[in-house]
């Protein structure tokens, strides 16, 4: 295993949630406008799929979100629906 290579402490304040409606499939690249996010800012992200009353579900298709990137007023986000054809997908990002 390897050991981190720098340990940050985190000042912790309230943080903000959104969530973004996608169609998708395949591996994609999105920036999605987060206001107050910084390039210093804490994004962690989540993705399901939803049906057409917009309910999350599990499906047979997976979701998959591989990198997230703050930056100024938005975050950068790569992810994967494995699917052949668009999927309805939401995406959250919690900000601190």
């Amino acid at each position: 295993m390897n050991d981190p290579l720098q340990v940050t402490p985190l000042t912790i304040r309230p943080a903000s949630a959104f969530s973004y409606d996608l169609g998708t499939h395949g591996m994609f690249t999105v920036n999605f406008s987060v206001p107050g996010v910084t390039p210093s800012s804490v994004v962690m992200a989540s993705m399901t799929e939803i049906n057409s009353n917009g309910q999350p579900f599990v499906g047979d298709a997976t979701t998959t979100v591989h990198n997230v990137a703050p930056g100024n007023g938005n975050v950068r986000l790569r992810g994967e629906v494995g699917w052949s054809s668009d999927l309805s997908v939401r995406v959250y990002l919690l900000v601190n």
